[in-house]
């Protein structure tokens, strides 16, 4: 891996930008892949333009980030900016580098989308933006080459798995009953937390080279690194039951019909998104940010409440507020 380092470095300083606008346009870019973003986007797509998309997008976001931290724990592998003190971090990341979690998303996530436009304009601009993020990575001094390679290749591969694996699952379970379905949701939800957990367990925590912590520690003083962090892994598994559930029991009630004037659409996603970001941002201020069991729990239940609010909670206000046709 030196080799492939080594060489990557020098794309990584060639990329990486003289000016404050061009890291400001780097960071935009990498925007488009990044989960705070699909945070935001996956509540726009559900209140107010798709129900059903929303949650094939959630679906593949999430799966291809437990794929994503698994793989991240088992290879270990150092951020460019941990391997040389040349290289510049122009934004704060603290876990492992390989595979980029954006790089992966785009493909993913945008491709999700490709699949359900279902035209060769939309696969050619998902191939446009996932070589733009990857570039952002790297010119932000986050992500190795490889590092985006590789996020590119896993990306393709969960989307690809979903696509044909989602619907003969669905097809199984869709005439259960609604305490048998919640039950196996709650238990995928688990799956997407031990995968992860049994990783880290198997390999446990290997000692970095120093010089990469001496390396991390000179370029984000204020941000230090947590590579073998599960917070991620909990993060997806309580947002896929709370959004899954509340998916399920939205659909025992009728659905969501998400027509309307583009007024209402707007309200609802601003009343929506309050939620979204009291429930996110105040819970996470409440809750303990460390490794215990307990505070596991509770970031669990926090982004459970999230999902839930999404899918159940949020439509239920709006037909409360007549915000619904």
């Amino acid at each position: 891996m030196e080799a492939i380092w080594e060489w990557g470095i020098g794309l990584v300083l060639a990329l990486q930008p003289d000016s404050g606008g061009l890291a400001l346009f780097w960071r935009a870019l990498s925007l488009l892949g990044d989960e705070v973003f699909f945070l935001l986007l996956i509540p726009l797509l559900f209140w107010c333009i798709s129900p059903i998309l929303s949650i094939r997008v959630g679906m593949v976001l999430l799966l291809n980030t437990t794929v994503n931290t698994a793989f991240k724990l088992a290879l270990a592998g150092p951020r460019p900016f941990w391997y040389s003190a040349e290289v510049r971090a122009l934004t704060a990341e603290g876990s492992f580098g390989i595979p980029s979690g954006h790089a992966q998303n785009t493909v993913g996530v945008w491709g999700a989308f490709a699949a359900s436009v279902a035209r060769p304009w939309a696969w050619v601009g998902v191939g446009l933006l996932a070589i733009l993020v990857g570039l952002s990575r790297m010119a932000l001094g986050v992500h190795f080459p490889s590092d985006v390679l590789f996020g590119w290749l896993l990306g393709g591969l969960t989307l690809a798995a979903f696509m044909a694996w989602s619907e003969p699952i669905w097809q199984r379970v869709k005439d259960r009953a609604l305490n048998v379905k919640l039950v196996l949701t709650f238990l995928a939800s688990l799956v997407l937390v031990g995968v992860p957990t049994l990783v880290l367990a198997l390999l446990g925590e290997r000692d970095l080279p120093a010089i990469w912590l001496e390396h991390a520690a000179m370029a984000l003083p204020n941000d230090p690194i947590h590579p073998w962090s599960l917070e991620t892994a909990v993060t997806v598994g309580g947002t896929w039951f709370g959004f899954t559930a509340g998916a399920l029991l939205l659909w025992t009630q009728g659905g969501l019909d998400v027509r309307g004037p583009w007024w209402q659409r707007v309200l609802r996603f601003v009343l929506g998104i309050i939620v979204v970001i009291v429930l996110w941002a105040g819970l996470g201020a409440l809750f303990p940010r460390d490794e215990t069991f307990v505070a596991g729990m509770l970031r669990y239940v926090r982004y459970t409440l999230i999902g839930f609010w999404i899918a159940f909670g949020a439509p239920l206000l709006f037909r409360r507020l007549g915000l619904l046709v």
